[in-house]
């Protein structure tokens, strides 16, 4: 089982300070016919600095505004087109935890509900100190899960599946549930319930325990209770599929990068349990925009499909805060919510005025090794696209 999920949104590490040293100051309101040229220029800045391409688009009150730039793979002649899909990775969290409200405002399951409830028939193997987890820090990272990125994770968990001397799960479900078994017998890496660890694993469980009370699949429940309502594309890529005619993934260092080949069947299957974490989701850029709109009309004070709770939660978050897929900000003074993700050669980046006045986001067919500079390089996109066109007062 491979993953090259990130341990940790960059923001919260070297990302941020770029986010919050951008200059000070009240400035004025950008003309309205700025915005094209602006985000243009951004697009083809990030291109010059070594992506293979992207796709940028900055919101702000009806206006909605795109560009893009670069190669759909390196070496070819194909440019990015307007409706090419991306991997988004962990921006896909914010997603599964708006999924999450709206099934606590049914009243199916509770925030407050634990691990030990939600799966009784795992409760006995779990660790102790799983039991009283809640869904909630399990989507604010507080569940003291392992992480499940690339690295000793991830070996583990392959360790464990080829010294298993019983027959392995073949079917999602199962494979959902063997994973889980396994992560809650694992030692914690912090305290749950009380520290903070990133973890994808942490998605899952949550997700398990949506789909144990509703008695619905992650996907099922995913296209009826968020794509729907709020009238979304999405859907998720398996990682042994060639691309065609679409952006291919490219990961390496700046100037040495390399388009990644498929994985093998077993891999792919393996990892599709990490979906809610932000394994394969794929979504077009016209689409995200749909989603972060709804965010700025919900920030705002209107009515939205997204769920109260959730809506509230974000309000609430300081600068510095993490919770439901979103980290706050803080930039010139004003609050933003912000996320990025990586995954199979391909980075996201949003960022949203938690005031509801803007937004900019970015997708690129293009991962770092290292987990640095494609991500530096799209935060720096989208301040260039905030200097240009700053919110109105």
């Amino acid at each position: 089982m491979v993953t090259h999920a990130r341990s940790l949104a960059c923001l919260l590490t070297c990302l941020l300070p770029m986010l919050t040293a951008c200059g000070g100051g009240t400035r004025a309101s950008a003309a309205p016919d700025a915005a094209p040229a602006a985000v243009q220029k951004a697009a083809d800045a990030a291109v010059a600095r070594g992506l293979v391409g992207v796709t940028l688009y900055h919101l702000s009150g009806s206006e909605t505004t795109a560009a893009r730039a670069g190669l759909r793979q390196a070496g070819s002649a194909a440019p990015i087109e307007a409706g090419d899909p991306f991997l988004i990775g962990s921006t896909t969290k914010a997603m599964t935890a708006a999924l999450a409200a709206r099934v606590v405002e049914q009243g199916r399951i509770a925030w407050t509900t634990t691990l030990a409830e939600a799966l009784p028939e795992l409760a006995a193997g779990m660790r102790p100190e799983y039991r009283p987890v809640t869904l909630a820090q399990l989507l604010d990272h507080r569940g003291g899960v392992l992480a499940m990125n690339n690295g000793a994770d991830t070996e583990r968990f392959q360790a464990a599946l080829e010294s298993s001397t019983t027959p392995l799960p073949t079917t999602l479900a199962g494979r959902e549930r063997y994973f889980a078994a396994w992560l809650l017998a694992q030692a914690p890496v912090a305290a749950p319930g009380q520290g903070f660890a990133y973890s994808n694993g942490g998605y899952v469980l949550a997700a398990l325990m949506l789909q144990a009370r509703t008695g619905r699949t992650y996907a099922d429940l995913f296209a009826q209770e968020l794509a729907r309502p709020l009238g979304l594309t999405v859907s998720w890529t398996s990682d042994d599929v060639t691309f065609t005619q679409r952006p291919v993934g490219h990961s390496g260092a700046k100037g040495q990068l390399t388009a990644l080949a498929p994985l093998d069947a077993d891999s792919a299957a393996w990892l599709t349990v990490l979906r809610p974490g932000g394994v394969g989701t794929t979504v077009t850029p016209a689409s995200y925009a749909t989603w972060v709109g709804w965010h700025l009309r919900a920030l705002q004070g209107t009515a939205t499909p997204l769920a109260a709770s959730y809506v509230r939660r974000l309000q609430s978050l300081q600068a510095g805060d993490y919770a439901l897929g979103w980290i706050a900000a803080d930039v010139d003074g004003r609050p933003v919510l912000a996320h990025d993700g990586e995954y199979r050669g391909f980075s996201s980046m949003v960022a949203i005025d938690a005031r509801g006045r803007s937004a900019s986001f970015g997708f690129t067919n293009t991962e770092a090794d290292d987990g640095t500079w494609t991500l530096a390089s799209m935060n720096q996109a989208l301040l260039d696209i905030e200097r240009a066109l700053p919110p109105a007062p």
